[in-house]
């Protein structure tokens, strides 16, 4: 079974990260993203089930690629066993 909680929160830390990293609140980010301040505060607090196009739109404010938001969230993917 997929950790969909474990994805949310990694993506969310890497969206923090990422905008940490370029100075921007999360006022800057979601102006740029055009999308609420609330959902930024969601995203990153792991508690918004991102629909795809949310991620490419985040990945486009943040000047990063799609794989950047996603990364380590391969290691929420529980081992066949």
């Amino acid at each position: 079974m997929i950790d969909k909680k474990g994805i949310a929160v990694q993506i969310g830390q890497n969206v923090k990260r990422l905008r940490l990293n370029k100075n921007l609140s999360m006022q800057d980010l979601a102006t740029v993203a055009e999308i609420e301040k609330s959902q930024i505060y969601r995203v990153e607090h792991g508690v918004f089930d991102l629909k795809i196009s949310t991620l490419f739109v985040l990945a486009k404010a943040l000047d990063v690629e799609v794989c950047d938001l996603l990364s380590g969230t391969k290691d929420q993917t529980p081992k066949d066993q």
